[in-house]
């Protein structure tokens, strides 16, 4: 190496250390000031340091063009201002095939130390933003949702009743007054929800990534959690009945679910339920727990005479209840869930963002900052508290999954 990208390298060395000792004084400023010179000597260096690499390149092909080198064997020193440039004989006979061990450069130039090398070596470092797989789910998608106009309302329910017939009449008899339907209403007031977050203009000018798809993703994953958490509220409202065994479940969906619901009726779990679900099998063996032929992902469970479909969520969106030592309580919600929950949504969650804003102490003209905020509004409702059974299924611990 030269004595200019040596000399280049050693304030490379320097300036890194100015940068860490600012940022370690909570000179923010002048750490990103030193910081953008490091960039710029780094770039100075890397540019120097091919055009020499290639320069090296060209001479050697040169040298075997001319039948200078013989094989591995032989390296002709080059003169640089009269002095042997041993850096180039070293490298030119790497090139030539030479192997040097490590235990030769031991106290000579290695990557392994930074003063001695390292700092030479590129790091694979990326800064695109990678997405580890998230188990989420949106039960949202199994209740009724109903847009709305208005921040409040109410809807008209006809009560439920048992209806009786019409009276006997003898010929000619009289009439008898019968009874009338009765009402009930159902009134929601929507809820304003959503929060706010500041990003610096510096991160989005100088980002590699795409930080607002980020950060919109992020707004989407919250606006689902604030359902499911609204969504498992409504359904915790009525206690949960233990269980402990299938023929529990199938009285739930025959008798009290009853012909009203059963047709639309699913049974909700988590990983745990689906896991134990597909340990019962029938007297002959066969698995209760049966895939769907149009969608093998999705499972239908034989209850005495009729299948009905699984809707399996992840343990982090319904949890079993491991209170209970050596047992564990999972959650099995059967019923239309459709006719049970809705929600009545006044405004699907909006962004907006500003460099002018000012949120609590922040003020993002004056800190350079992008304020971004996030707002739904909306209200959930239990509609027919019929429609539905709230049941856990109480087993051995030693049954379900991760154990």
């Amino acid at each position: 190496m030269n004595p200019k990208l040596l000399k280049l390298l050693d304030a490379i060395n320097k300036k890194k250390v100015e940068v860490k000792d600012l940022v370690g004084a909570d000179k923010l400023e002048e750490a990103t000031a030193a910081k953008d010179e490091l960039k710029t000597m780094q770039q100075k260096f890397d540019l120097l340091k091919d055009l020499e690499e290639q320069d090296l390149q060209d001479k050697a092909a040169q040298l075997n063009a001319n039948g200078e080198i013989d094989g591995a064997a032989q390296v002709k020193p080059a003169a640089e201002d009269g002095k042997t440039n041993a850096v180039k004989e070293f490298a030119t006979a790497a090139r030539a095939g030479f192997r040097v061990s490590n235990a030769a450069i031991s106290t000579g130039m290695r990557e392994g130390s930074d003063p001695d090398g390292g700092y030479t070596v590129p790091e694979d470092i990326q800064t695109q933003i990678n997405q580890y797989k998230n188990a989420e789910f949106s039960l949202e998608s199994l209740i009724s949702v109903e847009p709305t106009t208005k921040t409040k309302g109410r809807r008209t329910y006809e009560k439920k009743s048992t209806m009786t017939g019409f009276q006997d009449i003898e010929e000619g008899g009289e009439l008898q007054e019968m009874d009338t339907p009765q009402f009930e209403p159902i009134s929601y007031t929507i809820q304003d929800r959503g929060g706010w977050l500041p990003l610096t203009n510096d991160l989005l000018s100088d980002t590699d990534a795409n930080i607002t798809a980020t950060v919109t993703r992020w707004i989407a994953r919250k606006s689902n959690a604030t359902s499911n958490t609204k969504i498992i509220s409504l359904i915790n409202d009525k206690a949960a009945e233990e269980i402990e065994t299938m023929d529990e479940i199938m009285k739930a969906i025959i008798v009290t679910l009853g012909a009203a619901y059963r047709e639309g009726s699913k049974i909700v779990t988590n990983d745990d339920g689906l896991f134990f679900l597909a340990t019962l099998k029938d007297t002959t063996g066969r698995a209760l727990l049966n895939p769907n032929p149009m969608d093998t992902m999705k499972m239908n469970l034989s209850v005495g005479p009729i299948n009905v479909p699984i809707i399996s969520v992840p343990n982090a969106v319904i949890a079993s209840d491991k209170s209970t030592a050596q047992k564990r309580k999972i959650p099995f919600v059967c019923g239309d869930l459709l006719e049970a929950f809705k929600k009545y949504d006044r405004q699907q969650t909006t962004l907006l963002s500003s460099n002018i804003a000012v949120a609590g102490t922040l003020n993002a003209f004056t800190q350079n900052l992008t304020l971004v905020r996030a707002i739904e509004r909306n209200d959930f409702k239990t509609i027919d508290k019929d429609a539905f059974v709230n049941l856990s299924m109480v087993i051995a611990d030693t049954t379900v999954t991760g154990e």
